[in-house]
């Protein structure tokens, strides 16, 4: 059989899936943060994270560390978070500043990445602190959602999200509250969660215990297919609660629609909004290593839900079955790792089911490998 990239960029009815090396290799790794990761808008957090002035979070992005701030004026700004010394990190974790200290040297930067003060440089001959600065990245905000972008060269925000936004903007996040929100490391390859959760085919079979049974045939989720790999699908699903039943209503922004409705959209690279009548699942992927990924999934409600005496009760529920349903897709992607490492590994044909999955590889394989065969 046929197990070059060519084979996967044949029609759908002909297509097979990619070789192995391309969730293996490091070099392929590497391409895809220079291709991709270091050029597309990536959404790194909710607003409401760093809701007050010096509130902060720290990001690393393939390895890129990354601050987001919010300054005195409330303006968000979105920083390497290297100092420019010794490249030492000028922020960890999570909290609010006043100012950004080196822990190595003690340079100390304001809230824009301004350098402030760098102790004894004085004595150094044509140093001037007014002319250092953190570097800054690219930032936006959408929906409530913070995006970063090291290509200064990118394409605006707005353009890039244009599919999305006309997809997914009628869930009205900006109007949504956070929940909570997991984080789960996994022993696979990026593109193996990404493919997961397109992948309308395994639902009823990983997850017949947990959401599968609560939802219809596979063959019944309509695909649209958007620009840059991107994917679309409504659908009918129960609530992701363990007995399908909400725990709420619905949504004021999806009032008009059915106690059922359910939709999952793919922006690429490595984001994923699935939403249920009741609320809004986003989840996020981070590559780790060619067999490392970390997924965020942050769990939105109706921001005036939160006044209610039970939120946090009724939230538990929802976040408990998330977490269920994640981890049962957890052994499965780790096996998949280990699958297309194997040196049997011949990937096979593709299902009509699949079509999402087609769309964003081949998608991924123009952005990373334009067009051409590898050498391997």
């Amino acid at each position: 059989m046929n197990t070059s990239l060519d084979a996967t960029r044949q029609p759908l009815e002909r297509a097979v899936h990619v070789p192995g090396f391309v969730y293996t290799s490091p070099e392929v790794f590497a391409r895809e943060k220079e291709r991709m990761f270091m050029k597309d808008w990536l959404c790194v957090a909710r607003e409401e994270e760093i809701a007050r002035p010096g509130d902060y979070m720290t990001v690393r992005v393939m390895d890129e560390p990354v601050v987001i701030v919010r300054d005195v004026t409330g303006t968000i700004h979105a920083l390497a978070n290297v100092c420019v010394h010794r490249g030492v990190e000028v922020a960890v974790g999570q909290g609010n500043a006043r100012e950004f200290k080196c822990p190595y040297h003690a340079w100390t930067y304001d809230l824009t990445g301004q350098l402030l003060g760098a102790p004894f440089m004085n004595q150094t001959p044509g140093f001037d602190v007014q002319r250092c600065r953190l570097p800054r990245l690219g930032v936006g905000t959408w929906a409530g959602w913070v995006f970063v972008n090291f290509d200064a060269g990118a394409e605006p925000l707005e353009t890039f999200l244009a599919d999305f936004a006309k997809d997914v903007g009628f869930l009205k996040m900006e109007d949504c509250r956070l929940g909570t929100k997991l984080v789960l490391d996994l022993a696979c390859n990026w593109k193996l969660v990404v493919e997961n959760l397109i992948d309308v085919y395994h639902v009823q079979v990983v997850h017949a215990k947990s959401f599968g049974q609560h939802r219809g045939s596979p063959d019944r989720y309509p695909m649209h297919l958007r620009k840059y790999g991107g994917t679309c699908t409504i659908y009918e699903a129960a609530p992701m609660t363990p007995d399908g039943k909400t725990r709420f209503r619905r949504m004021p922004a999806v009032e008009d629609r059915a106690d059922n409705f359910a939709l999952s959209s793919h922006l690429f690279p490595n984001v994923q909004v699935i939403a249920r009548s009741d609320n809004v699942h986003p989840l996020v992927i981070w590559p780790l290593a060619p067999d490392a990924t970390r997924m965020i999934a942050y769990n939105l409600y109706p921001r005036q839900w939160a006044q209610e005496p039970d939120f946090a009760e009724k939230i538990q529920v929802y976040h408990d079955y998330l977490d269920l349903a994640l981890c049962e897709d957890r052994e499965m992607v780790a096996s998949l790792q280990n699958g297309v490492g194997s040196s049997r590994f011949v990937p096979g044909r593709m299902s009509f089911l699949e079509k999402g999955i087609h769309h964003v590889l081949n998608a991924y394989l123009e952005r990373v490998f334009d067009g051409v065969e590898p050498a391997r």
